[in-house]
């Protein structure tokens, strides 16, 4: 951002009172009182500086933002080389860090066996679903109840029917 923002007029003919002026305080030799920097900044040169005092210096921003991730990646370095250290030595007391990452990774063949199990898992699945609604499934279990009570009367009768031939022998 650059101060030469202006309103129109030159800076000595907006805070001075004109060239004409300063050029005869010049040629009397007073023009270092006419120049007094301790003069506060007004009108649209003051906005102008406050606007370019708020936003930084692309250059040095960038430059900021490499020296932070630089030092954050050092950080996150000694951070994983403090772990490796801790998984790897024991403490005082005789016991391992254990630490949540893998040493070498997934394997392919550990992910293929996974594979096959989910797709087997998958086709269980498929055939256990035979029912797309739950009262289809209420009126199958309801249908094997029936059978279960069938077979049961069934055993029943036959039991009787071998008790009465004195048959029966349970043990």
């Amino acid at each position: 951002c650059t101060n030469e923002i202006s309103s129109g007029s030159s800076g000595i003919n907006a805070e001075y009172g004109g060239l004409s002026s300063f050029m005869t305080a010049a040629k009397a030799g007073v023009a270092n009182q006419v120049c007094d920097v301790s003069k506060p900044i007004i009108g649209t040169a003051k906005w102008a500086k406050l606007y370019c005092s708020r936003y930084p210096n692309e250059n040095d921003l960038r430059e900021e933002c490499e020296k932070y991730m630089a030092e954050y990646d050092e950080r996150e370095r000694l951070k994983q080389q403090r772990e490796r250290e801790m998984a790897e030595n024991p403490d005082e007391d005789g016991w391992i860090t254990v630490s949540k990452s893998t040493k070498g990774g997934a394997s392919l063949e550990s992910a293929s066996e996974k594979k096959k199990a989910y797709d087997k898992k998958m086709e269980k699945r498929k055939k256990d679903m035979l029912h797309l609604y739950s009262f289809q499934d209420r009126e199958k279990r309801k249908e094997s109840l029936a059978i279960l009570k069938q077979k049961f009367q069934e055993d029943k009768q036959k039991i009787a029917k071998m008790k009465s031939a004195r048959k029966f022998k349970p043990y």
